[in-house]
Formats: structure tokens, C-alpha cells, sequence
């Protein structure tokens, strides 16, 4: 394996985290998911802690939000600009920077974060979304992530509407259409082993196809 990137959207509660890791360990490539916070806190000049708590969150204008989306698949503020806009611009910019950055270093693995769109134009790159029954989701929030039974329906609700308007915002794409990705995998019906193996044989195909 030598050029292919994979990118991983996932539904709450899926296991799209666990998939990406052993994924990445099964290829020997890196994986990007929590790590990327601090990075773009260093980008951006926020400390960790702000990044994490403010990375999804849109400005108080969703609309504003949804226009510069456009604007964001084409070019980056100059710098003298990007103080000038809401805080949560200024840290999508800077994950945007380090996903591209990263990229550009080889094969690895990103989890979330737009990077499916963030990498559209970039050759070889694998666009994974992650999906399952919201029963099967519920149960694993419950055993992997110590969620109470009685919340955990409602926290995947929230939390999956979070992903939703910060992706719609910022990429001007619908967050789970099978058009912006090359596999959607229900991982209560082919368990975390089983979608690790689909994305690997697939990414390997991926590799072996000439780049355009």
C-alpha cells in the first residue's frame, strides 16, 4: 500500500472509532481522530481544551455558517482575516490545515471531521460512513462508553444532529448520503471485524487502480 487515504463518518454509538483503529493497525498506517485537537490547537493558537469544547459547535448564525461553507471548499482566509471570524470557523480552518498537511505526509486514517470533503479533490482516497441500528447503537453506548440506559437514546439523537449541522454547514453536503462516500457499512450487521476486513480489501483495490 502506498498512496491511499481513508476517511471515516460514522454515527454515534457504530463503533466508526473502534473500525478506524484497528483498521489503521491492521494497514500500519496512522489514525487521526482526538489527536487532531491538539493540532489544531496549535495551528490556531486555542489551547486543547477550547478546541475540544468548541469544534463542533456553530456561530450563533447557522446561516452565516452554512454560506461560508462554500466558501471554505475553496481557499482559506489570509491570516489578517481569520481572527476577524467566529471562533468555530477559525478551528475548522485550522483542522482543515492539519488534515491537508497530513495528507500530504502519506496513507493514514481520519475519523470525522469533514475530511471526506475536505479530501474530495485528492486521488485515491477511500470515504467510509458507518452506520447501524439505533438499538445496536444504544447498546454500545451503554457497555463501551458507561452511557445510562434512560440517556443514552437521546444523547446519540443529539450528538448525531451535532455532526449533522456541523458538517451540512461547513461542506454543503448531506452528512450520511451514499453519494459522498464509496462505502456505507452497517456494523451491527458485519461486527467491527467484519467492516475492519471490507475496508481494507477495499482500499487495497483502490490502490491497484491507476491514478487518473
Amino acid at each position: 500500500m502506498e498512496s491511499s487515504i481513508i476517511t471515516i463518518s460514522r454515527e454515534y454509538g457504530s463503533g466508526g472509532r473502534e473500525i478506524a483503529r484497528k483498521t489503521a493497525e491492521k494497514l500500519g498506517i496512522p489514525f487521526y481522530d482526538r489527536d487532531l485537537i491538539d493540532k489544531a490547537a496549535k495551528e490556531s493558537g486555542f489551547t486543547p481544551e477550547f478546541v475540544a469544547e468548541r469544534e463542533q459547535r456553530l456561530g450563533s448564525n447557522f446561516l452565516y455558517n452554512f454560506a461560508l461553507g462554500g466558501i471554505y471548499g475553496l481557499a482559506y482566509p489570509r491570516k489578517p482575516e481569520m481572527k476577524e471570524l467566529p471562533v468555530a470557523e477559525q478551528i475548522f480552518l485550522a483542522q482543515r490545515k492539519v488534515i491537508e498537511d497530513l495528507a500530504e505526509q502519506g496513507p493514514c486514517i481520519f475519523v470525522g471531521r469533514c475530511a471526506d470533503y475536505i479530501l474530495r479533490n485528492k486521488p485515491k482516497v477511500l470515504k467510509v460512513f458507518i452506520y447501524a441500528d439505533p438499538k445496536a447503537r444504544i447498546c454500545r453506548a451503554v457497555e463501551k462508553y458507561g452511557q445510562m440506559e434512560e440517556q443514552a437514546e437521546e444523547l446519540i439523537r443529539h450528538i448525531d444532529k451535532q455532526r449533522r449541522l456541523h458538517y451540512e454547514a461547513y461542506t454543503v453536503q448531506e452528512w450520511g448520503d451514499r453519494n459522498n462516500y464509496h462505502l456505507m457499512l452497517d456494523s451491527q450487521a458485519f461486527g467491527v471485524e467484519g467492516c475492519v476486513d471490507i475496508i481494507c480489501k477495499a482500499v487495497l483495490s483502490l490502490d491497484k487502480k491507476p491514478s487518473p
